[in-house]
């Protein structure tokens, strides 16, 4: 921070940017059925996150929510409201149970950027937030805004639980006259492992821990993702194939089948992409048009300078292709996908 503040003050014409990643600033569980009447709208909430807000504040944003909901089915009764799109926030809802609604709202990634006069400008960054959260890091906002995929694999599970304890195995490794006592911490990022081996008679506290993961953790990830692009590289020049000039995305509703060449890496808790965000913005833009409509349709956009960005929604199957075709019109492209489905899905029937 300080040394934000001494560029800033270098020159009238000095220009300083901060990014802000997104940041949760609440999640709460109501239910309207629990305090219908004026006078127990807080019975009607169940769980609210952060709890150190104020009752009043609570109340009054659970309640713009319930109106948000209640306003939409207007609209659209069978439907209710899944999400809401301002300049500063998102607010997202889902009802698991009838009645019982569970909201979270996010605050949109903020540039600030210094104006001519010394004063701070805020800009929101209000279509970076997607329909799904696993293509982020585990931890977006980390010292100097740097953004990695690490995380322990022995040790503790979450830095920011204050109570997270600091456990690992104790291993022993046999040295010239006796055996020595250490602890073993596994530190993982993308698919690189890395272990680190210290004196069992140094206590690793929550501190060190955290040290040790912003350290290692940017580097680690800078390094997976060179081996894993050097790999493909190699991989490329060895193979005899061209390589193809589509990427898509599969899925079938009825029975959760998928299949992706889009992303490079997958876990249940991070999934990593292989094109460019603002491709990855049109999907999930087509696929939010597609949950407004039950009959089967598609899409095709041109994104950019060569690319093609193609969703197809059929019997509740759902295709996203992205094409980098060079001067393609739309019959071409539209050939492209058909021999696509040919080689990929020759056993499922898309409408056309």
């Amino acid at each position: 921070m300080a040394a934000a503040a001494a560029g800033a003050g270098s020159g009238p014409w000095a220009a300083q940017e901060k990014q802000f990643p997104p940041a949760l600033l609440s999640f709460f569980i109501y239910n309207p059925r629990f305090g219908p009447r004026e006078g127990q709208e807080e019975n009607k909430i169940l769980f609210y996150h952060p709890n150190e807000v104020e009752k009043n504040e609570k109340i009054r944003n659970v309640g713009l929510c319930e109106a948000i909901v209640q306003f939409t089915r207007t609209f659209s009764p069978s439907k209710p409201a899944k999400s809401l799109h301002t300049q500063k926030n998102r607010q997202f809802f889902n009802e698991p149970e009838e009645n019982f609604w569970m909201v979270m709202v996010v605050r949109n990634p903020i540039i600030e950027k210094q104006s001519k006069d010394g004063k701070p400008v805020i800009e929101y960054q209000e279509e970076e937030l997607l329909l799904a959260g696993r293509d982020s890091p585990i931890r977006a906002e980390m010292p100097g805004n740097l953004q990695h995929y690490g995380r322990f694999l022995t040790g503790p599970l979450n830095l920011n639980d204050p109570d997270a304890k600091c456990r690992f195995p104790k291993i022993f490794v046999n040295t010239d006259d006796t055996y020595e006592e250490l602890h073993l911490i596994v530190y993982k990022a993308m698919s690189a492992a890395v272990c680190f081996m210290i004196d069992a008679s140094v206590h690793p506290t929550l501190d060190f821990c955290r040290r040790l993961d912003s350290i290692v953790g940017p580097q680690l990830t800078v390094l997976a993702s060179d081996i894993c692009e050097q790999f493909n590289i190699n991989k490329r020049m060895s193979g005899s194939e061209k390589e193809p000039q589509f990427k898509f995305i599969y899925f079938n509703h009825m029975n959760l089948a998928e299949k992706s060449t889009v992303h490079m890496r997958k876990t249940p808790s991070v999934s990593l992409t292989s094109v460019h965000p603002d491709l990855m913005k049109i999907l999930g833009d087509i696929n939010s048009d597609f949950t407004r409509v039950d009959e089967d349709e598609e899409i095709i956009v041109k994104a950019m300078s060569d690319y093609w960005v193609v969703g197809k929604k059929s019997d509740r199957r759902e295709l996203y292709v992205i094409l980098n075709q060079k001067n393609a019109n739309l019959i071409e492209v539209n050939e492209e996908v058909k021999k696509l489905c040919a080689t990929q899905f020759n056993n499922i029937f898309f409408l056309d």
